[in-house]
């Protein structure tokens, strides 16, 4: 499973989950919150494991162990697809007889694309390129600046 193919997958498996498996069907955010603790958690240990012994077995715990995140994520993002709401100034269709599933985990990814090239003008911005690595104090004081931007907009708009 790769790029775009890989990602309409999961997000299609996701969607026959919540028709056909009664277990999946009436998980809501409230249910899983324990889940994705539990998920985090695993995730940690079997990244301290590789960080004690990076061998083949730790890395396949880490890569097992992120998908069930993910599978978090993935959950998660779903129901939201199905609330109803749109943040994205789409409209839900799911009155039209189909929940649009994916939409909300597009978002996410959109959304995390933006942060990152925004926290990181060095390496997006302008004259950026890959034959020299800015200093991790430039980067650093840099980084702390958008976050402290970031905070007060947040701040500012309630």
């Amino acid at each position: 499973m790769t790029g775009a193919a890989g990602f309409d997958r999961v997000v299609e498996a996701m969607a026959t989950l919540r028709r056909r498996c009664p277990w999946s069907s009436a998980q809501d955010h409230e249910s899983l919150e324990k889940f994705a603790r539990e998920e985090t958690e695993e995730l940690i240990e079997a990244l301290e494991d590789y960080r004690a012994e990076p061998t083949a077995r730790h890395r396949d715990a880490v890569i097992e162990e992120l998908g069930d995140v993910f599978y978090q994520v993935l959950f998660h993002s779903a129901l939201l697809d199905e609330s109803g709401d749109s943040v994205d100034g789409g409209t839900n269709d799911s009155a039209a007889g189909g929940t649009p599933y994916g939409r909300t985990l597009q978002l996410i990814v959109d959304r995390l694309e933006e942060k990152l090239v925004r926290r990181h003008p060095f390496a997006f911005g302008e004259g950026a390129d890959d034959s020299t690595m800015a200093p991790l104090a430039a980067v650093e004081a840099e980084y702390s600046r958008i976050k402290s931007l970031e905070k007060q907009r947040k701040d500012a708009a309630g």
